[in-house]
């Protein structure tokens, strides 16, 4: 029998009028086979690509995973910096205000003391009283660097903590000047306790002159008396000037004696510290009481010519356990007008 033979698929390709003309000849089979080969293969490549697609999915998950992790934990750190420094910043500020506060305190101290030297020529140094306002500026570097510390970012949790370290450190210097100004605080306080002190004694010693004018008709000492002409001891000084001009305290004291008498004429006589007396001789009027406390400078009479006296002028007499003294030696100022 004889075998049938298959029909085949021609395929004539023209390549133009003068070309010859190529003809191919292609089973059945192989027509139905080679689009099916092809769609095989561009499957077997899209299947290999998603394979490769989700293992490089899963390790780009697995790094994010981790990067994450990572991130919580360095957002973490920042947060407890931001915290610690937070409250470093608290306290220092706290600081600060105690500091300004000792500081003003310490300003007053030292205008009282300016003022003290000013009224009384003290020779005590004024350079310690100024150290105080000085560190002031102390303070204010350590608080601006302290500032200018705070505007710096946040770049990891290793410069954080460098913040932190750095704002203890200032917190412990801030601590050492408080301390420091707490001490010059107590030191100014005494000295300044002790200046009073030395001024209630400055104010207690008759140095002050008694009336405006400072013209002497008579010394203290012997001299002649005008109404008898014989040579007599006088126990004060004389001081002419206008009737009715006042007559000042020449200290603090304590007004122990006032009154009349024909030979002192109106006179008081004020108490002051050290077994010190000054009397106020020859007066037009006494505007004193006995027992009035009075300071240096402080108006209590009138000068006058009551008594003996031979015209307008007051009788200034200083006396030392109840025995005169020269005045002149207690007088801060000496001059003729």
């Amino acid at each position: 029998m004889k075998r049938v033979q298959k029909p085949k698929w021609s395929f004539v390709v023209l390549r133009g009028a003068d070309k010859t003309v190529k003809q191919f000849h292609v089973s059945k089979r192989s027509v139905f086979a080679a689009p099916t080969a092809v769609v095989i293969a561009v499957t077997g490549c899209i299947a290999g690509l998603q394979i490769k697609s989700a293992y490089e999915m899963n390790q780009l998950e697995e790094q994010m995973s981790q990067q994450d992790e990572l991130f919580a934990q360095t957002v973490s750190d920042k947060n407890e910096a931001i915290v610690s420094l937070q409250q470093e910043i608290i306290g220092l500020s706290e600081q600060a205000n105690e500091m300004k506060e000792k500081i003003d305190d310490l300003q007053q101290l030292e205008l009282k003391l300016k003022q003290f030297i000013a009224n009384y020529g003290s020779k005590l140094e004024t350079s310690t009283y100024l150290t105080p306002i000085d560190k002031s500026e102390t303070t204010v570097k350590i608080l601006s660097d302290t500032s200018s510390t705070g505007n710096r970012s946040f770049n990891d949790s290793k410069q954080s903590k460098q913040f932190v370290l750095l704002a203890q450190e200032t917190g412990l210097h801030l601590a050492d000047l408080q301390r420091m100004v707490e001490t010059m605080e107590d030191s100014l306080t005494l000295t300044l306790q002790l200046a009073q002190a030395t001024r209630v004694s400055v104010d207690a010693y008759p140095s002050g002159w008694p009336t405006r004018s400072k013209m002497l008709t008579s010394g203290f000492g012997y001299r002649r008396d005008p109404f008898t002409g014989r040579t007599a001891f006088h126990a004060g000084l004389d001081i002419t000037g206008k009737l009715g001009d006042p007559i000042f305290s020449a200290a603090d004291g304590t007004v122990s004696d006032t009154g009349f008498n024909n030979s002192l004429g109106k006179y008081i006589i004020i108490d002051h510290l050290g077994g010190l007396q000054s009397a106020y001789m020859h007066l037009k009027e006494i505007e004193a009481k006995e027992g009035d406390t009075v300071v240096r400078g402080e108006k209590i009479g009138l000068l006058g010519s009551s008594g003996r006296s031979t015209g307008p002028h007051l009788h200034f007499q200083i006396m030392q356990k109840n025995e005169p003294v020269n005045p002149l030696p207690f007088l801060s100022l000496i001059k003729e007008d």
